[in-house]
C-alpha cells in the first residue's frame, strides 16, 4: 500500500502492562506494521503497550517519537521512570494529562490497545478532538477498557467527527487506518 504522505499513528495502551503478555505482543505487532507502511509512531514514551510498539517499530526500521509528561530528560528517566529509545523525545513538562493532548493532538490516527483510565482520557481527546479525516483505531479483544470503547461511543448524544474502527488483527487494523487516511488525502473534505 502506497502512503500519499507519511501519516502520525499513535499507539495507545496501558503502561503497566507486561511487555511480555499476549497483550504486549499485539502491540509489538501494531508498530511493526505501522513501521512496515512507512508511517510514523507516536507513543506518551512510557512503559508497557507503547513501548512494545516502539520495540515493533524501531526492530522493523520504523520512526518513533515519544511525547513525553516530563520537562527534559533527566526527569523522563528519573521521576518518571520511562524508557529513553525513541529516535526522538518532546518533552512537554505538563504531567501525563497535558501530555495525553500534545499526544493525540499531533496524530492523524491512533490506535487504542487493552488501557486503563489513562488510556480512556486520550480516548476522549481523540473523540473530541479529531476531524473527518482523523481515524481511531480500537484493538477488539485487547482486554483492559479498550474493549468498551465502542460501547462508550454509542452511548454519548456528542458524535465524533473522526472515522472509528476495530478490528482484531494488529495488521489488519494498521492497514485500514491507512488505507482511511490515505482515501481522505485523495478527497478535498479535509479539516
Amino acid at each position: 500500500m502506497i502512503l500519499t504522505r507519511k501519516y502520525k499513528i499513535g499507539v495507545m495502551g496501558s503502561a503497566g502492562e507486561p511487555e511480555d503478555s499476549e497483550v504486549g505482543r499485539l502491540s509489538y505487532r501494531i508498530g511493526r506494521e505501522i513501521a512496515i507502511h512507512g508511517a510514523f509512531l507516536f507513543t506518551g514514551g512510557c512503559p508497557g503497550l507503547p513501548h512494545c510498539a516502539t520495540l515493533g517499530a524501531r526492530e522493523s526500521g520504523g520512526n518513533t517519537i515519544a511525547i513525553s509528561p516530563a520537562m527534559n530528560r533527566l526527569s523522563h528517566l528519573n521521576d518518571f521512570c520511562y524508557p529513553l529509545d525513541s529516535d526522538a523525545t518532546i518533552f512537554t513538562g505538563m504531567g501525563n494529562k497535558g501530555r495525553n493532548v500534545v499526544l493525540v493532538r499531533s496524530c492523524d490516527a491512533c490506535i487504542f490497545v487493552s488501557g486503563g483510565m489513562g488510556t480512556l482520557n486520550e480516548f476522549t481527546i481523540a473523540y473530541d478532538d479529531f476531524c473527518e479525516t482523523d481515524v481511531i483505531g480500537v484493538l477488539s479483544g485487547s482486554g483492559g477498557l479498550s474493549d468498551k470503547y465502542l460501547e462508550l461511543a454509542n452511548l454519548t448524544r456528542k458524535k465524533s467527527r473522526a472515522t472509528i474502527i476495530a478490528d482484531g488483527s494488529p495488521e489488519s487494523l494498521v492497514r485500514k487506518i491507512i488505507d482511511i487516511l490515505n482515501r481522505a488525502d485523495m478527497s478535498e473534505d479535509r479539516c
